[in-house]
């Protein structure tokens, strides 16, 4: 019957091993020893033991980015929704050109532009900065074929 074992040192897991026999032929490295593991217990490397109860490793701290990660992440982004904005403004800025935008296009195409302002006002060394929202899709009306 296959067994799990922790094998400790100094109260802290080193190593789980699973072992097919008992203790008698097989023994643990010197300066440590081998600990039957409860069947629903995951016992890894790291776990302590107090000799009767084992423990998993404390988390680890969470450590807030640089300043320079935050400016790195930020200009990533902005940089994402300027071309955003660019890919949705050329064409709304074709139709106005040609003095053929629509109403919807016109008013679509002072939206766009107004967010990308508002991107390019956002300050990047806020760990959270405050994104402005994308104006919603054009949704062109296509003419009825059958006509």
């Amino acid at each position: 019957m296959l067994m799990n074992y922790a094998i400790v040192i100094d109260g802290l897991v080193v190593n789980t091993v699973v072992w097919d026999g008992d203790l008698d032929t097989w023994q643990p490295p010197e300066g440590s020893v081998a600990v039957l593991l409860p069947d629903d217990l995951p016992v890894g490397t790291g776990w302590s033991y107090d000799g009767t109860t084992f423990s998993p490793p404390p988390a680890a701290p969470v450590v807030p980015p640089t300043a320079a990660e935050i400016l790195s992440t930020n200009t990533a982004q902005r940089n994402a929704l300027l071309t955003q904005a660019a890919s949705a403004i050329a064409p709304l800025q074709d139709a106005d050109d040609l003095d053929e935008a629509t109403a919807e296009e016109t008013a679509l195409l002072k939206a766009w532009k107004q967010f990308r302002v508002a991107v390019n006002r956002v300050d990047l060394t806020l760990a959270l900065p405050p994104w402005p929202q994308p104006p919603g899709p054009l949704t062109y009306a296509v003419a009825n074929p059958t006509t």
